[in-house]
Parts: structure tokens; C-alpha cells; sequence
């Protein structure tokens, strides 16, 4: 076969590179950047949630879901006494479904997606693409571990690895649960909207998925620092200062700092 002349296959390779990046170009443009700050988009189906009503009613529990959510009422008493009093991350999904009065933030690059709570600057990483921890050495947390793909305009991510127990509101998880979540864009009543689906599969405390959908509309101010942890750390240096300075023992502990809270309330 004769050889093409080089002028010929110069374009040829041009158009072809150009055809490539064309289709990369269209394939970016599909993916949305959600880089950006977001509060709780309110409307008639969405009102602001907390945490502190309880687990959630009418939930497919199993029979063990069922005993550990009438044992973790018990624990908890009168107060509701939850993780988030004692500066506990919220985790996942919790700390995608619960946002109030709290913004989040997001910081979009293409391997990575990271999302900070403003509460205790709690912060969540979902690893995009090929770039991911091999299973034996992700480590168990509260946040579990997330890996995403795109599916067009789409990000579609699987979080597992979570560590067994309830979340604020009381809703039992277990090692064993997977938690399918979707991001994307909408626009709602003229507002871009960021919708956020995920539907929680845990055959030991369900019987069946449970679905969550929330949105989230931008939020035009700031990250505030939120130092749960930090209120303790100072009270307990004030306490042995205090010690310090009437000439007694510097021995006062985290334990009696909870104590004088207690005594407070």
C-alpha cells in the first residue's frame, strides 16, 4: 500500500486530534464543578432538620435494628443525649442530611471531591475515578470511605466501610451497610439547586433500603470556625491554671471538666 503523502497525514492526525479533544472537551463539559458554599434549600417538601428528635419513625427495622434503637432510648435518656454534646463527627449521611442553620462547603478537583461541615469542621473526601485506596487499607470511621464515578452530569458514589452505631438522631448503622449516593444539578423555582440522593442498604438493622433526598441552594457568606473540641481544651488549661495559681496540685483532668458542666446544668 502506498505511503500517504506527509502533508496528508499531518492532517490527518490533526483532525483526529482534534476529534479526541472535541470528545474530551464534551465529556468536561458534562460533569458540573460543585466547588462552591451551600445551605439547606427550604421549601414545601423540605424544612430544616436537626438531629434531635429521635430515630427516625416508621423505618423497616429488623429485629435487632428494633432493639437497638429501644436500647440506644434508653441510653440516651430524657435529654436525648447524642454524639454531636460530646464534639462526636455526625458521619455519613448524617452529615449530609441534617444541615440547618450549618453550611457546607465544597471543593471540587478531578480526582476528588472534599465536603467540609461547618460543624466541628467536620470533613468528608469521595475519591473520584482510578485514584483509590486498595479495600485493606481503608480504615473504618464513622464517615466510611467513598469512591465516585461520573455518569454524565452525575456523581455517583458508593460509601462503605462505616463503623457500627447510631447516628445523631439515634438511627443504628452497621459494618455492613453501603450507602448508594447521587449528586447533581437542578434548577428549582429559578435557584440551581445541588440534589443529593442516597439510599442506605444494611441487612443487619433493615429490612429493606432507605432512601434520603435533600438539597441544598448556595450560600452567599462564609465557613465559620467551629471548634467543639477546642471549648474543651481551653476550659481544661483555665482549670489547671486556676490550680496553678491558689498553689495546689496542676492535676485537673478532662473528667472534671465534664463534671463542672454537669454541675452547671
Amino acid at each position: 500500500m502506498p505511503k500517504q503523502p506527509r502533508s496528508r497525514r499531518a492532517l490527518s492526525l490533526t483532525v483526529a486530534a482534534a476529534l479526541c479533544g472535541a470528545a474530551v472537551s464534551v465529556a468536561e463539559a458534562q460533569q458540573p464543578d460543585f466547588t462552591g458554599l451551600y445551605e439547606t434549600y427550604r421549601d414545601a417538601t423540605q424544612g430544616r432538620a436537626t438531629g434531635f428528635g429521635g430515630a427516625r419513625p416508621s423505618l423497616p427495622l429488623t429485629e435487632e435494628g428494633q432493639r437497638r434503637v429501644e436500647e440506644y432510648g434508653v441510653l440516651a435518656g430524657p435529654t436525648r443525649l447524642n454524639g454531636a454534646t460530646f464534639c462526636a463527627n455526625y458521619g455519613v449521611p448524617s452529615m449530609m442530611s441534617l444541615p440547618g442553620s450549618y453550611p457546607l462547603e465544597f471543593i471540587q478537583k478531578p480526582d476528588q471531591l472534599t465536603i467540609i461541615f461547618e460543624v466541628n469542621n467536620e470533613t468528608r473526601r469521595i475519591y473520584i475515578g482510578d485514584r483509590q485506596l486498595p479495600p485493606e487499607q481503608r480504615l473504618p470511621s464513622r464517615a466510611g470511605y467513598s469512591a465516585g464515578h461520573w455518569e454524565g452530569g452525575v456523581l455517583v458514589v458508593k460509601t462503605t466501610d462505616l463503623l457500627d452505631g447510631q447516628d445523631q438522631p439515634g438511627n443504628p448503622y452497621s459494618e455492613q451497610a453501603t450507602i448508594d449516593e447521587r449528586f447533581s444539578f437542578a434548577e428549582v423555582n429559578s435557584t440551581k439547586v445541588l440534589t443529593y440522593q442516597a439510599t442506605i442498604t444494611d441487612p443487619v438493622y433493615y429490612t429493606e433500603p432507605i432512601k434520603i433526598e435533600r438539597k441544598y441552594q448556595p450560600y452567599d457568606g462564609f465557613i465559620i470556625p467551629y471548634g467543639c473540641a477546642d471549648e474543651l481544651w481551653y476550659e481544661l488549661v483555665d482549670l489547671r491554671r486556676e490550680q496553678l495559681e491558689a498553689g495546689k496540685p496542676v492535676e485537673a483532668r478532662m473528667s472534671d471538666v465534664y463534671k463542672i458542666r454537669e454541675e452547671r446544668e
